[in-house]
């Protein structure tokens, strides 16, 4: 072992929900550390764009698309990279669903999307992919979680919620199958500038200004949890497992 060994060369990689934000720049640093990537995303199209330019730089990479509210999809999904590249060895869990509601009011139907994608479909890609990391003995499964898991949130209690409940998934499995080479670590990101937060973020004052209520000093990008990711799914990062690791400037510590 060269220390630090952070190469994932040859490995295959699926991240879903990664054509845009902390998942494209996940599957970017994982192309860049010799990973073949797959980027699965509802928007098809933009992760064919993304894809195509991680081609164009040396790379290996593929774009899936598919829905992760619905669960039969996921089969679907795990087929066409096991079609391309033969295996999974690593699974990041992105995709997630975050809606700002009205509790007393909020729709059944949204919160059970929001379920589906946040919690269930995890669950289902975790049932898929686990029985080949077991048979190679080698494995490495992310769930990204929120830093709001630990602070809550009232604007978006069931987002929280389901973010709580994929830190104990990870938890769960990762002591299930450490034993058989495979780990399973969360991320969970603070305050970050997003398409999804873009409305926070639209001049440079309001950077600097919500950069002030972080410890740090400043918001996050999603570049800022690239290399973690890169960490726990090379050599270097084997020893950790059932782990969440909140990439948040120290937001957390409030």
């Amino acid at each position: 072992m060269t220390y630090p060994d952070f190469s994932v060369k040859n490995r295959v990689a699926l991240v879903t929900g990664s054509a845009r934000g902390i998942g494209l720049a996940i599957v970017q640093a994982l192309a860049s550390a010799g990973a073949r990537v797959v980027i699965q995303d509802i928007d098809k199209p933009i992760a064919e764009i993304e894809a195509q330019k991680i081609l164009s730089d040396g790379g290996q990479a593929v774009a899936v698309g598919g829905d992760c509210t619905n669960l039969e999809q996921a089969s679907a999904i795990v087929s066409q990279v096991r079609e391309r590249f033969g295996v999974i060895d690593i699974l990041i869990n992105n995709a997630a669903i975050q809606q700002w509601d009205d509790f007393l009011s909020y729709p059944v139907e949204q919160m059970v999307r929001q379920s589906y994608c946040n919690m269930l479909f995890p669950v289902r890609m975790c049932q898929l992919v686990l029985p080949g990391m077991i048979e190679r003995k080698w494995g490495r499964i992310i769930n990204i979680s929120s830093v709001q898991s630990l602070l809550g949130n009232a604007a978006m209690p069931v987002y929280a919620m389901s973010k709580s409940a994929i830190e104990n998934l990870t938890r769960g499995l990762a002591r299930r199958y450490a034993k058989d080479g495979i780990t399973v670590n969360a991320i969970g990101p603070g305050w970050f500038k997003t398409d999804r937060t873009a409305q926070d973020f639209q001049t440079p004052e309001q950077i600097i200004e919500n950069g002030k209520r972080v410890p740090a000093g400043r918001v996050g990008f999603p570049e800022d949890c690239a290399g973690l990711a890169v960490l726990l799914c090379s050599r270097a990062g084997e020893y950790i497992t059932g782990q969440t690791i909140y990439v948040d400037g120290g937001l957390h510590l409030r």
